[in-house]
């Protein structure tokens, strides 16, 4: 049973790390407040995923920067104790804690904010979008054409082109797409094909998007052109050098990005 009291946090659209003058950053602070915790700066490395030189890198550094010795080592060695913070170190880690539960909660006070705008918690959502396709290109849906097998979802995007994706009648049903919903089209690079000059031929393919080579990427055997389209967006193609050279393919040439519809994966907003 959820409880009505309980508060959500909001996303996390905006992060930073808390850094002070001359690179003293929060794992600086972490080590020391472990230095201080255990005493012995071989444990505290091992708290903070430090190795032990590094540890000591990190702490000579700070002491070099620092008019007084952060850090004091009386005895002990690699495995031993002795190490801990001077009087200035543990006043130095004190006010940067303060700093940072302000810095926190100046975060959540923000992120909170944003929360409330609909149009950037979207943004934020396709910022943090992790897909191996190499093209992702969002929009909204214009129009579902519904046949006896499958659904032709239109996807509109930002400069008035239509993305096609043709999917199942079991997957559409599934993903619950209706229009005007916010999609995002999947598109393998290795699956688009870059034709400059039709020949007065008409291809069977349901995307076909002008636009006008925005960049050549040659590699070994194959190259990656991209596309850019009218409204700003970019279709990439994976093509080999062989074809590049063939179409006489250049930079700033017209040229259309080409693909199925059943090359299109379709993902819709919750």
């Amino acid at each position: 049973m959820t409880n009505p009291n309980h508060k959500i946090d909001p996303p996390a659209l905006v992060e930073g790390e808390l850094r002070l003058i001359g690179g003293l950053n929060e794992r600086l602070f972490r080590l020391l407040a472990a230095i201080e915790k255990t005493g012995s700066i071989n444990r505290a490395a091992k708290d903070v995923g430090l190795s032990y030189k590094g540890a000591w890198e990190m702490v000579e550094r700070a002491n070099n920067l620092s008019p007084e010795l952060l850090v004091s080592t009386a005895v002990g060695g690699r495995h031993g104790g002795g190490t801990k913070l001077t009087a200035v170190g543990r006043e130095l880690l004190a006010l940067f804690t303060g700093l940072q539960e302000e810095h926190r909660h100046f975060l959540d006070a923000k992120n909170r904010q944003l929360a409330g705008n609909p149009n950037l918690i979207f943004l934020f959502r396709r910022l943090n979008v992790k897909a191996s396709a190499r093209n992702q290109l969002f929009g909204k849906v214009t129009d579902i054409r519904t046949g006896a097998v499958t659904v032709e979802v239109c996807i509109g995007l930002k400069g008035g082109e239509t993305i096609v994706s043709a999917i199942t009648k079991e997957s559409a049903e599934s993903l619950g797409v209706r229009n005007g919903d916010d999609a995002m089209a999947l598109i393998k690079a290795p699956l688009v094909m870059i034709v400059k000059d039709f020949g007065g031929y008409r291809l069977s393919a349901r995307n076909q998007l002008k636009g006008t080579v925005k960049r050549i990427q040659k590699g070994a055997v194959n190259s990656e052109v991209v596309i850019e389209l009218a409204g700003g967006d970019s279709i990439a193609a994976t093509i080999t050098n062989e074809s590049v050279d063939s179409m006489g393919l250049r930079e700033g040439d017209a040229a259309h990005a080409v693909f199925k519809a059943g090359s299109v994966i379709l993902g819709v907003a919750d």
